[in-house]
């Protein structure tokens, strides 16, 4: 994933979806962008599960959603 397209995305609610190197499952992440890393390749999002990074690498979509969702 193009990690430029990413920091129009900082502050907004977001799905994200990740799948490691040879993992065959594929993780889901809903939370709050807070920051980008493009030296480190990291994205940091604040969930429900609290503060993680994220590997730009290993992110296969990332879809904006209403706040609104996040409560529930």
């Amino acid at each position: 994933m193009n990690g430029k397209c990413i920091d129009k995305l900082i502050g907004k609610y977001c799905k994200i979806v990740t799948k490691e190197p040879g993992d065959e499952r594929i993780y889901v992440v809903t939370g709050i962008v807070k920051n980008v890393d493009h030296d480190a390749g990291f994205i940091t999002v604040e969930s429900t599960q609290g503060l993680g990074c994220l590997s730009i690498k290993t992110i296969i979509a990332i879809k904006p959603k209403a706040e609104r969702q996040m409560l529930h």
